[in-house]
């Protein structure tokens, strides 16, 4: 039978039948061909890599995370994974790889010194002091960064001074050029990062920050201000200074070439923050926002605003010297952010996170919200979360000393109202648990000014009891800012499950642990 069937395909039959036969067989040869042909077009378009670095590359989304425009399973993957000519593995971004550019002035310096010692790590981390002058007493080399000082910036007129601080960002750039040129660069340089000498930065936030971005390209990384008047008379798409912001590599050399030119038509900005903003617009950077930076343009007492910190990373605070001390644990406000910065260090990620919890007994309903390693408040009544994660309003705007507007909501805070105010409770101990893989805070009654009646409600006589709040907490992990929005929301519809003697926790980003005992408000 087969050798019947190759005859009838291609055998070669006398006359007109034989040339049809022949015909068959011609066509049946080329349809294969041309199958075989797309089959293999089709292999090397879907399946690019042919094991020697992508020779068969013909398809490929340049704009896309992945290798056809599929989004990578792991976030850490797409940011600092394999480059996309798939041959160099890229490690992740760490301190090293980032600069820090610190703008000061010679006759400051020594009064603010103090906060750039909380986060400064001389063995870690590389950058430069810029000064105007040479420094009037000797340097603290030991614990500050290095200085340098400022190239004369009297060209640029009005506000020099300015243009001076804005040049800062070119003036890193060159300064690791030079390390380059001479073969004394430690290690590759992906992100400078711009601030002022009252700026606290919390360095492992930064770092998980700027992991999430592609080095790369060209990044231009801050927030605006917390003051809807700030931003409208500067720019709602600018970076503000004092809170700090990072600019890539690339962004960061493109910069360093247009600055001087740049700054000569922008002379008439009143911050060097809002030119360095323009400059970066003319090369086609627009401002990426991230809510951890905090310019903190607000008056009075920030308290509100720290204790319902957006999910985010910390990652900056500044102002500090133009508000009240955050904490009643320091007389200033250099020693006031001490207890902050030190708790951190112990679970970096967790830092101002806010977690919810609630407890029910006979006769009372309490609301606890912690704002980890900084201050607990409990509310003798139910309080909603959609309400809790909303600042208090204890401040004011910046230039006007008014109630508003923000750029968040706030709520009312009625201190003198005995029933309509949380007891509050401030940071006293932080520690790591045993085996370092969890962490143990204490925060105890803040004793502010009575009001004239105290409330005689039950439950706020049950409060009144409560000297102490302590929260077992596990550590926090990167990968916890990666959870899926419905993770959180059943977080949230667990929140209210009691066990014996104690209340479970719905976290807004992560769990921690509370019981409640007569004296004592457990995690």
């Amino acid at each position: 039978m087969l050798h019947k069937w190759k005859a009838a395909e291609c055998g070669a039959g006398a006359g007109g039948a034989g040339g049809d036969q022949r015909r068959r067989c011609v066509a049946a040869s080329l349809s294969m061909l041309i199958a075989a042909t797309l089959a293999f077009l089709a292999y090397v378009a879907f399946f690019p890599d042919d094991g020697a670095g992508g020779l068969y590359r013909l398809w490929r989304c340049q704009d896309c995370a992945g290798e056809l425009g599929e989004f990578p399973g792991d976030e850490d993957a797409a940011a600092d994974g394999p480059t996309a000519g798939g041959g160099r593995v890229r490690t992740p971004t760490t301190l090293s790889h980032i600069v820090f550019g610190i703008g000061a002035s010679a006759q400051t310096w020594d009064r603010r010194r103090g906060y750039a010692e909380l986060w400064w790590r001389p063995d870690q981390m590389r950058g430069h002091v810029w000064l105007d002058e040479e420094p009037v007493s000797p340097w603290p080399a030991a614990t500050c960064p290095p200085y340098r000082v400022s190239a004369d910036a009297s060209r640029f007129g009005d506000r020099a001074s300015a243009s001076r601080m804005a040049r800062i960002v070119a003036d890193s750039f060159l300064a690791v050029a030079a390390e380059l040129g001479n073969d004394t660069a430690r290690e590759e340089v992906r992100w400078f990062v711009m601030g002022d000498d009252d700026t606290v930065f919390f360095p492992d936030n930064l770092v998980a920050v700027l992991r999430k971005y592609d080095h790369e390209e060209m990044y231009y990384v801050g927030a605006p201000s917390e003051s809807v008047e700030q931003d409208v008379m500067h720019s709602y798409g600018m970076a503000f200074g004092g809170g700090g912001f990072a600019v890539s590599y690339p962004a960061a050399a493109a910069l360093a070439k247009a600055m001087d030119g740049c700054l000569d038509r922008y002379t008439y900005f009143y911050g060097s923050d809002q030119r360095v903003q323009a400059c970066l617009s003319e090369l086609g950077v627009p401002l990426t926002r991230e809510p951890g930076f905090h310019q903190v343009d607000i008056r009075g007492d920030a308290y509100g605003m720290l204790a319902a910190h957006p999910v985010a990373p910390l990652v900056s605070l500044h102002h500090l010297d133009h508000i009240q001390p955050i904490s009643p644990r320091g007389k200033t406000a250099l020693d006031a952010v001490r207890p902050l910065v030190g708790a951190s260090r112990l679970d970096p990620a967790r830092a101002l996170q806010q977690s919810f919890c609630y407890q029910h007994g006979l006769g009372y309903t309490w609301s606890v919200s912690v704002a980890w390693g900084y201050t607990a408040q409990v509310y003798p009544w139910a309080v909603a979360p959609h309400d809790l994660e909303v600042p208090l309003q204890t401040f004011r705007t910046w230039r006007s000393w008014a109630d508003g507007p923000f750029v968040f909501n706030t709520r009312p805070m009625r201190p003198d109202d005995a029933c309509a105010r949380p007891a509050v409770f401030f940071l006293s101990r932080a520690r790591n648990d045993t085996g370092g893989r969890a962490t143990v805070t204490e925060y105890a009654r803040h004793a502010a000014r009575r009001p004239e009646k105290e409330c005689d409600k039950a439950s706020f006589r049950a409060a009144s009891t409560v000297h102490t709040v302590r929260v077992y907490a596990p550590r926090m992990s990167e990968s916890d800012w990666k959870r899926a929005a419905a993770a959180l929301l059943q977080d949230e519809a667990d929140e209210v499950g009691l066990g014996a003697g104690g209340a479970d926790t719905a976290l807004r980003r992560s769990r921690a642990r509370y019981t409640i005992g007569p004296s004592v408000l457990t995690p």
